[in-house]
């Protein structure tokens, strides 16, 4: 692994130059904001509709904390898995085809070190930028509907911060795997559909990581969850995943 600490302090300075300091946290942070908001005004924007069109009621329940968490539950599960696809694909696959790679591997770096670095990197931006949207959601929650359980809305973006994780780490082996981004992003979207397709079957569901979804939501309900195996299968693959990527790198050529 030789060459890691330098390459690590690279990507960390890239993180902090480019675009990925602003895609991933600037999006959490408006989620974060903008989720406790959608709770409250929803209901009051329904009936306004409704109020417009003769004969049509709308009847929505008065709108609480918990549905702030689920709306910042959601948007994680959606548009931030899509958007952690569609940026992790040029990890690698990036770099290859504008030379990059090829450039900082001529230095005394090694290619485990490389794909370590980009990895444990993304993780940490990915990490830091969940705990501050948590935490904006939970206290904008706070103000906003005068409650916030803090500790399912937390078990429930830790739960989706694991299949989050797992994500960021098939979205390196992709990046390698495949030679272009689009290729990348493609596998991406395929392993999440399939994850999805999956979870239809209960014992799938119950014993893997692509339960996780329901378990997250039923924490963020305050239900009891078994979460051991999705949470276990989601790290030992997430693991593997890794260790996959750099193998592969190793005996590619570039």
């Amino acid at each position: 692994m030789s060459g890691f600490a330098a390459f690590f302090d690279k990507e960390l300075l890239e993180i902090r130059r480019t675009w990925r300091l602003w895609v991933i946290p600037s999006m959490l942070l408006f989620f974060g904001i903008t989720s406790p908001i959608l709770a409250l005004v929803t209901p009051s924007l329904l009936s306004s509709i409704a109020g417009a069109q003769p004969g049509v009621v709308i009847t929505v329940p008065t709108p609480t904390a918990l549905d702030a968490g689920a709306q910042f539950l959601k948007s994680l599960s959606q548009l931030v898995i899509f958007a952690l696809i569609i940026g992790g694909a040029g990890a690698v696959s990036g770099e290859r085809s504008s030379g990059t790679a090829v450039l900082a591997l001529t230095k005394p770096l090694s290619r485990g070190a490389f794909v370590l670095a980009k990895v444990i990197a993304d993780t940490l931006l990915l990490i830091v930028s969940t705990i501050i949207g948590t935490l904006v959601c939970g206290a904008l929650t706070r103000v906003l509907f005068e409650s916030v359980d803090w500790r399912s809305l937390v078990a429930a973006v830790a739960v989706w911060l694991v299949f989050a994780l797992l994500v960021t780490a098939a979205m390196h082996l992709f990046s390698v795997w495949c030679r272009s981004r689009g290729a990348a992003a493609g596998a991406g979207l395929a392993f999440l559909f399939l994850t999805l397709l999956a979870g239809i079957w209960p014992p799938m569901s119950r014993y893997t990581f692509v339960g996780l979804t329901g378990v997250a939501s039923r924490a963020l309900a305050g239900q009891p969850v078994e979460w051991g195996w999705p949470v276990a299968t989601a790290l030992a693959l997430a693991i593997a995943c890794v260790l996959a990527a750099v193998r592969l790198f190793e005996r590619q050529e570039l």
